[in-house]
């Protein structure tokens, strides 16, 4: 079929995103993490979970979940929700029950007073408590083993992109002109001095890495006019070249700011689909 004729274009971004992962309902997890704050999470139920720091009084939150194979989760939540103001933040896990090892990013928006949408992000890592287990003491960290790389990945059927890994700490993002990311994406990046952003690379496993992406740069230069600061993060799985994260930041709508929040995921080449799988009545169908 000739893609332009895909029945569902308007999936944009997330048109290739996995659906909401259920598995660790009735789970429970505590975390040992080097930065001194023990975590424990329970999953209640399909979309719901409590967390509780140190042993204090458990909250409740509503939790997103991907995965990056059949043991590495993504799991995030907004911890705080206050869209009258701007002060939000978001909780973020990979669970690696491979390893028992864990690493927490913790975003927040609203810390820099010139710049209220900014977002910071801290980093932690750990380990997962097991009754009758030792507690593993390897980490996932830190890695620059994609230097020297670039991928193409597609979003969906008509954008594509393209990610070099050149520094541990910065990528560049370009797109082809046959992309339709040129119309998308196109006008705000022309204006920007260059489009590196500013980056994070944490080894999970062996050709798996959390790539952590804050569009900071539109923000600091052009301040709008469609995406604010964003925080996107990744599970990048090599071996079956996809990968899966969520956004969380800040986008204009009507001429407001609100809160930008989805899931997503993308693939490291084309692939080609038959029409049970294109018109499948499940949108998710693979």
């Amino acid at each position: 079929m000739n893609l332009r004729d895909y029945p569902r274009p308007f999936y944009a971004i997330n048109q290739f995103c996995q659906a909401h992962c259920s598995e660790l309902k009735g789970q429970s997890f505590n975390f040992v993490m080097d930065g001194g704050y023990d975590y424990a999470l329970n999953f209640t139920g399909e979309t719901t979970l409590t967390w509780s720091i140190n042993g204090a009084e458990p909250k409740e939150a509503t939790f997103e979940c991907v995965k990056g194979d059949e043991t590495t989760y993504l799991v995030d939540f907004d911890v705080v929700e206050l869209l009258d103001t701007d002060q939000r933040a978001n909780e973020l896990f990979v669970i690696d029950l491979d390893q028992r090892l864990v690493t927490r990013v913790y975003c927040h928006i609203g810390y820099n007073a010139r710049l209220p949408y900014l977002i910071k992000s801290n980093y932690d890592f750990g380990a997962i408590v097991v009754e009758g287990k030792e507690t593993p003491f390897k980490r996932h960290c830190y890695s620059s083993e994609l230097i020297g790389t670039t991928v193409e990945w597609h979003w969906n059927y008509e954008m594509w992109t393209h990610h070099k890994y050149y520094d541990s700490d910065y990528y560049t993002l370009t797109w082809p002109d046959d992309s339709a990311a040129v119309q998308n994406l196109g006008g705000p990046f022309e204006m920007l001095p260059s489009h590196d952003d500013v980056t994070k690379v944490i080894k999970i496993k062996d050709t798996m890495y959390l790539f952590c992406l804050t569009e900071e740069l539109m923000e600091r230069v052009l301040q709008g006019p469609v995406f604010r600061c964003n925080n996107m993060i990744f599970l990048q799985n090599y071996d079956r070249m996809y990968h899966a994260g969520r956004t969380f930041g800040t986008v204009m709508m009507d001429g407001k700011t609100v809160p930008c929040r989805t899931l997503f995921g993308s693939f490291g080449n084309p692939i080609k689909l038959p029409d049970s799988v294109l018109y499948a009545e499940n949108a998710y169908t693979v």
